[in-house]
């Protein structure tokens, strides 16, 4: 047997073995140590921004800021990088009438217990941290109409606030091109209509939204528009490695820094790779594997790397099992892969159908086989997977299906890595 590798997996990872015989690669990013504490880390970026004046000069004269930042399906450690941030503001941070508004786009809302837990007693104790409700109209103004004719309508805490920054982290976006910047006002803090209007089939089916393609990507174009039409003003963002760590930080203009931050998260995490018949992966375990809807990012990333009639496997705790109710609802609408691919493709959009477009193209091109205690068997197999109770269950199955010469990808980490096809 081959050494042992470890599956990310909730809070903890599942142990496996390779059988011998097979050709195998491991796909992995580079390993970054930080090269600093986080803190420091945060605080060098926020003293040399980008495109942008600093902080400070931003907060001399304002009373009322609005700090946006990320929901807990994100693994941004905002215990750290919002009292570090804050305290480089102009006056002590008892000048201020701060806002901290969670991103939560159309994800449930957070509870207070979660609150606490993802940005830690002292900031949920010093300033109002409020939920983002997509679907709360009353609390939703419009900005206009965009260029691509989606009226942007954001939580009406844009317009009541003197200065609008947000924080958060970059990693490949199955169709964004990659997270952070523009994305935590649209569809961070969008309205649902808005946030729909974005997420059409058209928009989802483009060649150009794809992981790691920011140029001509038209989510991408049209969330960079709706951030300015907001007037997010500053950002602070970061990379992270497979510890969850702060490894580089980017903070100034929403579109000059986020873009450097992408071109240093592209070239860290592309890795050559050929097609596998199969590949195993991972969400990358918590917080990205919290529930189903988020592991389609780890199934897409592996979707570039599996040949034709290959399989996936994917492992996933999903502690919330699949938590978005309309994603579960349109899996099960369709009795036939080939019949959900064509419903997804077609007008209207609803909601969590952008997921659904983005999972069949997985779905049409092999067999991907679900490692979840979260998940019932007979769910996910009415969901159009197949299911195993276990890592050596599932490449046992997947053998079976492609054949014993299967050649094998490891993608440990999932959605963190870029493939670049050789």
């Amino acid at each position: 047997m081959k050494d042992t590798i470890n599956i990310p997996y909730g809070k903890e990872s599942l142990a496996l073995q390779l059988p011998d015989g097979h050709k195998c690669q491991i796909l992995e990013p580079k390993k970054v140590v930080p090269h600093a504490a986080a803190a420091d880390i945060v605080r060098k970026a926020l003293e040399n921004p980008i495109a942008s004046p600093g902080l400070k000069a931003l907060t001399k004269d304002v009373k009322k800021i609005v700090f946006i930042t990320n929901d807990n399906t994100r693994p941004m450690p905002s215990h750290i990088t919002i009292p570090t941030i804050i305290e480089n503001f102009y006056h002590p941070e008892s000048h201020y009438d701060i806002t901290i508004l969670i991103a939560t786009g159309l994800h449930r809302l957070m509870t207070e217990d979660e609150k606490r837990a993802q940005y830690g007693e002292e900031v949920c104790r010093k300033y109002k941290v409020v939920n983002h409700d997509a679907t709360d109209k009353e609390n939703l103004v419009s900005l206009g109409v965009m260029s691509t004719g989606n009226e942007l309508f954001v939580n009406k805490l844009v317009t009541e606030t003197d200065l609008l920054i947000s924080e958060g982290f970059i990693e490949p976006h199955m169709f964004a091109g990659f997270s952070g910047g523009r994305k935590s006002v649209h569809p961070g803090i969008s309205g649902a209509d808005t946030i729909l209007g974005n997420h059409k089939p058209e928009n989802i089916g483009n060649d150009l939204a794809r992981q790691a393609s920011l140029a001509g990507n038209p989510t991408h174009d049209e969330f960079t528009e709706a951030a300015r039409l907001a007037k997010l003003r500053f950002i602070m963002n970061v990379a992270l490695n497979e510890k969850k760590e702060i490894t580089a930080a980017w903070a100034g203009d929403p579109v000059e820094a986020h873009a450097v931050g992408c071109a240093h998260v592209k070239e860290a995490m592309s890795v050559d790779a050929e097609k596998t018949d199969i590949v195993i992966t991972s969400n990358n375990g918590y917080p990205l594997d919290r529930n189903l809807y988020q592991v389609v990012k780890g199934i897409d990333t592996a979707n570039f790397v599996v040949k034709d009639n290959g399989c996936i496997i994917v492992a996933a705790r999903c502690m919330d099992g699949v938590a978005h109710e309309h994603f579960g609802n349109l899996l099960l609408s369709c009795k036939t892969i080939p019949e959900l691919a064509d419903v997804m493709s077609k007008p209207p959009t609803s909601t969590d159908k952008w997921q659904v477009q983005v999972l069949v193209r997985a779905l049409t091109r092999c067999k991907v086989i679900l490692v979840s205690e979260g998940i019932e068997r007979d769910l996910a197999e009415r969901m159009h997977f197949s299911y195993a109770d276990s890592l050596d269950e599932a490449l046992k199955m997947a053998i079976s299906h492609v054949g014993k010469d299967a050649s094998i990808s490891v993608m440990a980490e999932g959605p963190v890595v870029i493939p670049r096809i050789v």
